[in-house]
C-alpha cells in the first residue's frame, strides 16, 4: 500500500508563508529491516512548538533539520500520538500507539532501534540532528494507567510538562542560586504554570513563585492556583526587592528590561526559557543591571539526568509527573480542535499573532486530514 503525505511547512525567514504541501509517497512494501510507518493521530500546538522553530531557525537547536522538506520551507516539530500502520520490525507491530515528536505530517517513515517494553528510538540519520530524548517514542499501551480519552491533554501537557520538570530539576540542583522568589514571565504558558506548580507543591518552604502575565490573562492564571502570587506586567514594580531567579518565558526583551530594571542586582540568575513573544527573540541590552540573561537549555538538562548512575527514563518520568497536573488541568482547559488543512493554518497564524487565549487547548486531529 501507498501511503502519501500532507506535510504542513513553513518558511524559517517568515513564519507567516505556510502551507500544506504534498510530502512522500511510502511504499510498506519496500520497508528495510526496521523501519515503521506511522500514521500520525494528534499534535499539539502550543507557544512551545514556535519555540521549536525559533531556535531551529537560530541553529542553537537543529530542530529543523530532523524533518527535512524542500528549502526555502522546513517541518516545525510538534508532541503528540501516531499509530504503526506498516512495520518491518519484529518488535513494533501495526496498531502500536506511539507519544513522541512528530512533524505536522499525515505520515512518517522512521527507522526504529533501541527497542524495550517501555519505549523505542528513531535512528533516522537526519533524527541525529537533535538530543536523543526527542528522538524517543512511549510505547502508549504499555505505560501504566494509559488511556486513550486523555490523548488530548496529555499531548498539550506532556511536553510542556517536561520543560517545566526540567526546570526544577535545574533550580533544585543549583538550590534555589539561595533566592527567596522565582519570577516566571509569560505566567499564562504551559510550560510556566506547570512549573509554578511544582514549585507551589514541592518546595514551597524554600522559594515562592511569582507569575507576570497579562491583565488580561490575571483572572486565569490565578484560577490554576500554580503561583503564591500573580502580578501584571504593570505591576512589575511591586516584585519584592529580595534576592531572586528570573526565568523568561516570554522572550521579550522589553519586558526583561523592566524586570532587571526593578530588580537590578537582587536577581541572583536570569534565563531565557522560550519565546511566547516570538518576534522579539532574545536579543539582550548588555546594559541591563544585574547579571546578563542567558539561555537557558533543555537539552543539557536532559544530558545530566542521562548521564551514569543518575541515568532514568525520563520519558516516563514525566509522564508520571503530568498525571497530577493534568487532572486539574482539565477544569480549566478549553481544548479546541482543528481537522482539516484551512482551519489548522488559520490557527497556527492565530498562535502566532497572540489570538489564542490562554485557557484555549489547542489540538489538530491529523488523522482526519487522510479521511
Amino acid at each position: 500500500m501507498i501511503y502519501t503525505s500532507q506535510d504542513f511547512v513553513f518558511n524559517p525567514a517568515d513564519f507567516r508563508d505556510a502551507k500544506f504541501v504534498s510530502g512522500a509517497a511510502l511504499d510498506d512494501s519496500q520497508l528495510q529491516d526496521g523501519e515503521v510507518i506511522i500514521a500520525v493521530d494528534r499534535l499539539a500546538l502550543t507557544a512551545n512548538t514556535i519555540s521549536y522553530g525559533i531556535a531551529g531557525k537560530s541553529g542553537m537547536i537543529r530542530y529543523l533539520d530532523s524533518f527535512p522538506t524542500d528549502a526555502p520551507y522546513a517541518r516545525m516539530p510538534f508532541w503528540g500520538f501516531g499509530d504503526i500502520v506498516a512495520s518491518a520490525h519484529d518488535d513494533l507491530p501495526v496498531g502500536e500507539r506511539l507519544y513522541g515528536f512528530y512533524p505536522l505530517s499525515t505520515y512518517l517513515l522512521t527507522k526504529m532501534d533501541k527497542v524495550n517494553a517501555r519505549k523505542c528510538a528513531d535512528i533516522t540519520p537526519a533524527r541525529d540532528t537533535i538530543p536523543e530524548f526527542y528522538r524517543e517514542y512511549a510505547r502508549s499501551f504499555a505505560e501504566p494507567g494509559y488511556h486513550p480519552d486523555f490523548d488530548d491533554m496529555q499531548s498539550l501537557l506532556r511536553p510542556v510538562i517536561g520543560t517545566s520538570f526540567l526546570l526544577e530539576h535545574y533550580i533544585s540542583r543549583h538550590n534555589f542560586y539561595g533566592a527567596k522568589n522565582i519570577v516566571i514571565t509569560s505566567a499564562s504558558s504551559k510550560t510556566a504554570f506547570g512549573f509554578g506548580h511544582f514549585l507551589t507543591n514541592g518546595h514551597k518552604d524554600k522559594c515562592r513563585a511569582i507569575g507576570l502575565t497579562s491583565a488580561r490573562n490575571k483572572a486565569f492564571v490565578e484560577k490554576t492556583g500554580c503561583y503564591d502570587e500573580v502580578l501584571t506586567y504593570d505591576e512589575i514594580d511591586q516584585l519584592p526587592l529580595e534576592a531572586s531567579v528570573v526565568f523568561d518565558m516570554a522572550g521579550n526583551e522589553e519586558l526583561r528590561s523592566k524586570v532587571h530594571q526593578h530588580l537590578g542586582d537582587f536577581i541572583a540568575y536570569s534565563g531565557i526559557v522560550g519565546a511566547t513573544h516570538w518576534e522579539e527573540g532574545g536579543r539582550n541590552d548588555p546594559d541591563l543591571p544585574g547579571p546578563a540573561p542567558v539561555f537557558w537549555s533543555g537539552p543539557d538538562e536532559i544530558a545530566l539526568l542521562s548521564q551514569g548512575n543518575n541515568s532514568k527514563n525520563i520519558l516516563s518520568s514525566i509522564g508520571e509527573r503530568t498525571i497530577g497536573i493534568m487532572i486539574e488541568a482539565a477544569g480549566w482547559l478549553k481544548v479546541k480542535k482543528f481537522t482539516d488543512s484551512e482551519t489548522i493554518k488559520a490557527a497556527y497564524l492565530d498562535m502566532l499573532d497572540g489570538k489564542m487565549s490562554a485557557e484555549d487547548g489547542i489540538i489538530f486531529g491529523v488523522k482526519k486530514l487522510t479521511a
